[in-house]
């Protein structure tokens, strides 16, 4: 979205003085079927509306938007999502415009029910459910932000290092660059020595070489111990105004981060060091291709204390460098 980034307007109800809808301003400049709007209630508008009768299922309520398509005008169609809560605008600016930049490809007689689906993919920033992720999620995550922030952006530029990021969406490794993937671990320093592989797909290599790094850390209030907030805020604070940047990691983040409570956002780790591995035909792991038919997923732990002399010397720098 950067390049386009002069395609859209920066604040879309800048110049709205006061309620103009049903009058409607446009959003993208390079699609007139985009508007913003403000109501009788001063609320924020998402319009899309389009020049024929259309109807689409909405799969369910967002707290912090309302959504609701009607006829307009007896020829056309629009589709109203309506901001509830203020304190959510910065989410609900971006997310408009990702909307509207992801579903400008689409005709007429489909975009509505496209921009529906990318509305409810970012769920967890337009209502985040704050239901709480358990400490493995936290952990995990902590280490995959960590990694990203300390190692990744310190070594391509943070587009890149996010674009690599996959592990929110549940791929088979954390990151992916070039040739090779890597996959994080975070265990908590004095716990069991284990390595928790919770699933087979983890050590399955399908790039040329895959790694994994296993981050030991602690509970911590030292000057240098960060929680999940930190993370967040530093990545934000280097992603700058890059908005295409900015939205790819938000619309990863928030699917873990968006569910996690003010207690698991807040809790601070120190981190103490990492080993590093090249899982390799020599790692010990369980192959998919080993496991009867009836067998969907096993998970297992690794001892890490068994396998010290496949630790790789070389920091992870120079691996995610020339990977």
């Amino acid at each position: 979205m950067t390049s386009n980034q002069e395609a859209f307007f920066q604040d879309p109800w800048e110049f709205i003085t006061g309620p103009n809808y049903p009058e409607v301003n446009r959003l993208f400049r390079e699609d007139e079927r985009f508007y913003v709007s403000i109501n009788e209630r001063y609320e924020k508008l998402f319009v899309i509306q389009v020049p024929l009768i259309a109807t689409t299922d909405i799969p369910s309520a967002l707290n912090s938007v309302d959504i609701e398509i009607i006829r307009f005008d007896d020829t056309k169609t629009r589709l109203l999502c309506t901001l509830i809560d203020e304190n959510l605008i910065d989410n609900f600016t971006l997310v408009i415009k990702d909307v509207a930049y992801r579903c400008a490809q689409y005709p007429d007689e489909v975009v509505i029910s496209k921009a529906i689906t990318r509305l409810f993919d970012w769920t967890e920033l337009l209502k985040p459910s704050r239901k709480g992720i358990g400490k493995s999620k936290q952990m995990g995550l902590w280490g995959e932000m960590f990694v990203l922030h300390e190692y990744m952006s310190g070594v391509h530029p943070i587009k890149d290092a996010v674009n690599f990021w996959i592990g929110p969406d549940n791929k088979k490794q954390d990151f992916t660059l070039n040739h090779m993937a890597l996959e994080v671990k975070a265990t908590m320093s004095g716990s069991a020595p284990a390595i928790k592989i919770t699933s087979i797909e983890q050590l399955e290599r399908i790039t040329d070489r895959l790694y994994l790094i296993h981050i030991f850390m602690n509970k911590g209030n030292e000057p240098d111990a960060l929680s999940l907030n930190d993370l967040y805020d530093q990545i934000i604070e280097s992603i700058n105004d890059d908005t295409e940047t900015k939205t790819n990691f938000l619309f990863s983040v928030s699917k873990i981060y968006g569910k996690a409570t003010d207690t698991e956002r807040n809790e601070k780790f120190v981190f103490l060091n990492y080993n590093l591995y090249e899982v390799d035909e020599n790692f010990p792991n369980i192959p998919g291709g080993d496991l009867p038919d009836a067998i969907r997923n096993i998970r297992y732990e690794i001892n890490s204390s068994k396998i010290s002399s496949l630790k790789l010397e070389k920091p992870i720098e120079s691996v995610i460098e020339n990977g």
